[in-house]
């Protein structure tokens, strides 16, 4: 084996051991065991791992150039412009397959809820979320668009062009995303709020407490607090959402070609990514995060090309490129938001009431508030690939390719630095019980298994499933791995195929051959894991030059 190469494998083996390492953080938690639900977990396709847009700069490095001796390679710029498709959306049976997150409220495929009492008839009893014991129904809809925009700056270096050698390739994008997640209500579906009753939330005798919130929009949006509830500031739903302009996550490969001749190259690299985006903070439900959400990477590149026909003339040739990378998406910390374990997908919007001991503290709080804790992440694989054919014709080149990416599951667990001061046993849950009766005399009942959709009426004495609150036992166990779903909130394996085109215009007069293309593409979520990647159309545009 070269001896350069020797160097190279060696290297890599020692800088991913030590990456390896660094991932291997302790838990407070058992790692889930499933990759089932994915309950509002949101983390698509990064704009930085784009292989098309590194195919379609990349052949431009192979381009046939009068002098090819020596060190070549070239720089280069993509914009591009992605936006979420729609039409996999079927209003009649009201189900996606492409949303890229399960709804909060439940673990099939549906963008469409219900919304009324606690009868269990209605997907949301709004009574949870700040409007009141309701005596009308409704429906909304959670249908988002979501789009990426930016520009993508090149660089190959390669120290032979027609034989062996060492060859460095870096990208660094700039942009960003934005998320509208388009929560609809039917203007013919207005539910109107309901004053909480007396003892709800405030002991004073015989007095209701107004609503805070007059539709559903509004009490997602939070922010708003009266009485003993306090304002929802975690899980929001608040109309559109941008990230700033982030330089998120530039990748690296260092690799050496081990075949190389005039017309067909093979190299191989060890690849980095650098975290540099955005982090979600647990503030909204499907947060626009520009990058892999804070995850280093590290693996390996294959990438090659060959020009298999040319004419006599040379001014026409077909040339294959591809390029394929896998990476190890290495332990990033960030905030989740979780269910709780016992109640059910959407938990997370149930009333809790706060106690010190057997004393209650005048707060009620929605569950989000307390259960958006840190967590560790990580990926075993991500992988990415993409393979073109370009037909060149004098100046003009016209290609047709096709891109694979996946991920597996995600490997999640608390961080035992971040859950923060906390305890979930200060916490019972409600579901339509109170704290006081309605003469203010202090009641103290709540229902630990209640359910965002079912819940029993407001009851003045414990029963079997109606229990004092100022028992321990009858609250949210202590330990974040008995009180959240941790399993639910996982995740899901994603994949998704990508069929694209490019036309391109280059000045072959010009010793560095500068060129300009434009390129168009549709990225479709594959598979039998519904909603674990969103479905994408782009658009884009290429320059650079040859050296």
């Amino acid at each position: 084996m070269n001896y350069n190469l020797k160097k190279l494998i060696s290297a890599a083996t020692l800088l991913c051991s030590a990456l390896a390492m660094a991932d291997g953080s302790s838990s407070c938690s058992t790692c889930p065991t499933s990759c089932g639900q994915g309950q509002n977990t949101f983390q698509p396709h990064a704009f930085s791992a784009s292989m098309v847009r590194e195919v379609l700069v990349g052949k431009h490095a192979w381009i046939p150039m009068s002098n090819e001796e020596g060190w070549h390679g070239q720089v280069a710029v993509a914009g591009e412009y992605q936006k979420s498709l729609h039409n996999t959306c079927n209003t009649k049976y009201s189900c996606c397959t492409s949303l890229g997150s399960l709804p909060f409220w439940s673990d099939d495929n549906s963008n469409f809820m219900t919304v009324g009492d606690n009868s269990g008839t209605y997907n949301l009893d709004l009574y949870q979320i700040g409007m009141g014991p309701v005596t009308t129904n409704g429906t909304i809809s959670l249908n988002p668009t979501v789009y990426q925009a930016g520009a993508d700056f090149f660089l190959y270096v390669g120290a032979q062009k027609t034989e062996r050698g060492f060859f460095l390739k870096a990208h660094g994008p700039v942009g960003v995303f934005g998320m509208n997640p388009r929560f609809i209500t039917p203007d013919e579906d207005t539910v109107a709020p309901v004053a909480y009753p007396a003892g709800a939330l405030n002991n004073t005798a015989a007095t209701t407490v107004a609503a805070p919130y007059n539709d559903v929009a509004s009490a997602f949006q939070g922010d708003k607090g009266t009485g003993f509830l306090k304002p929802m500031i975690k899980g929001l739903i608040n109309g559109c959402r941008t990230s700033s302009a982030k330089f998120g996550d530039p990748e690296f490969t260092l690799g050496y070609n081990v075949y190389a001749d005039e017309v067909k190259h093979l190299g191989i690299g060890l690849r980095f990514s650098a975290p540099t985006g955005n982090k979600p903070e647990g503030t909204y439900i499907l947060e626009p995060i520009f990058g892999r959400a804070g995850h280093w990477g590290a693996g390996g590149e294959i990438i090659g090309h060959w020009r298999f026909w040319e004419s006599d003339t040379d001014d026409r040739y077909i040339q294959v490129t591809f390029d394929a990378d896998i990476l190890h998406l290495f332990n990033a910390q960030f905030l989740r938001s979780f269910d709780l374990k016992k109640n059910g997908a959407g938990s997370k919007y149930l009333l809790l009431a706060r106690y010190s001991g057997t004393a209650f503290q005048s707060e009620i709080t929605n569950a989000i508030n307390i259960t958006t804790i840190g967590v560790n992440s990580s990926f075993a694989i991500e992988g990415n690939f993409a393979a073109v054919v370009d037909f060149h014709w004098s100046n003009w080149s016209m290609a047709l390719g096709y891109e694979g990416w996946g991920r597996t599951c995600e490997k999640l667990s608390i961080d035992c630095a971040c859950p923060g001061s906390v305890n979930f046993n200060d916490y019972a849950v409600l579901g339509r019980q109170t704290p006081y009766t309605a003469g203010g005399v202090a009641l103290n009942l709540s229902e630990p298994l209640a359910t965002i959709s079912e819940s029993q009426a407001r009851a003045t004495t414990a029963t079997a499933t109606i229990v004092d609150a100022t028992l321990s036992t009858n609250r949210i166990p202590d330990q974040a791995k008995d009180a959240l779903d941790i399993d639910g909130q996982v995740a899901r394996s994603a994949y998704t195929s990508k069929p694209f085109a490019q036309l391109q215009y280059t000045w072959r007069d010009s010793d560095y051959n500068p060129y300009i293309g434009v390129s168009g593409g549709a990225e479709l979520s594959q598979g039998h894991t519904k909603n674990a990647a969103v479905s994408f159309w782009n658009v884009g545009v290429q320059g650079g030059l040859a050296f």
